[in-house]
């Protein structure tokens, strides 16, 4: 009887032992599932004139990324992510993406974006959109409001920088009960040369925001300004 009993108990210690090992592993496996995932980050001597073209791309909350240039083609930029998510823009505006949630598949009248074109003042923008999720052929306006001599800072550099914030609206029902006709997107160009240098997009209404900074185009505008920053500089 008292060797069945002290079977028992050794049982019981090694079951319990067993339980809060599983337990130890579901918690740290939980921890690491929250745990914060570090921004992807180029340093300054990688964005040399030898390397592709990059740019760092944040959708929402999600950890920044690095994507890659992949070609030029007919004025369009092509970029691709590790996790194979595809924009393509237009001076730096995105017209059409693949594996996001909902893929923006198609902008008309490009050549008349004001982004393209640096003509904001009293300007308006029309065009046709067409998203994944079965909106197509979506009228949408934006019009524009520009603040002089904000400032940037990309790798210890103040940047001196135009802000442009583009408010958009549809300008036809949409086929879904909504309350987010009108969103806003945001682009800062380098006021020296005019080139973009960071845009926040928003691609849908009710869409997360996508982040984008063109930070090889920020190091080509840094080097012509002759800011001496250390090849590691991030």
């Amino acid at each position: 009887m008292v060797l069945y009993k002290n079977l028992l108990v050794m049982c019981a210690i090694v079951f319990l032992t067993a339980c809060s090992g599983t337990y130890r592993t579901y918690v740290e496996m939980f921890e690491l599932a929250l745990k914060p995932k570090p921004d992807a980050v180029l340093s300054f001597s990688e964005l040399t004139s030898d390397n592709p073209d990059y740019l760092y791309a944040k959708l929402g909350d999600q950890p920044r990324s690095v994507m890659g240039l992949l070609f030029i083609e007919q004025d369009q930029f092509k970029w691709t992510s590790a996790n194979q998510v595809i924009l393509v823009t237009e001076q730096g505006r995105v017209v059409r993406t693949a594996g996001l949630e909902n893929d923006l598949v198609y902008t008309s009248n490009t050549i008349a974006d004001p982004v393209k074109t640096g003509a904001f003042a009293n300007t308006s923008w029309g065009r046709m959109l067409d998203w994944e999720a079965g909106e197509y052929g979506y009228v949408v306006k934006s019009n524009f409001t520009v603040t002089e001599n904000q400032f940037l800072t990309f790798f210890g550099q103040k940047v001196k920088v135009r802000k442009v914030v583009e408010t958009l609206n549809y300008d036809n029902p949409s086929v879904y009960w909504r309350f987010d006709g009108v969103w806003q997107n945001v682009f800062w160009f380098d006021q020296a040369s005019g080139k973009l240098l960071q845009s926040h997009q928003q691609l849908a209404p009710g869409m997360q925001p996508l982040e984008l900074v063109f930070i090889s185009e920020v190091a080509r505008q840094l080097r012509k300004s002759g800011a001496q920053i250390a090849g590691d500089a991030i």
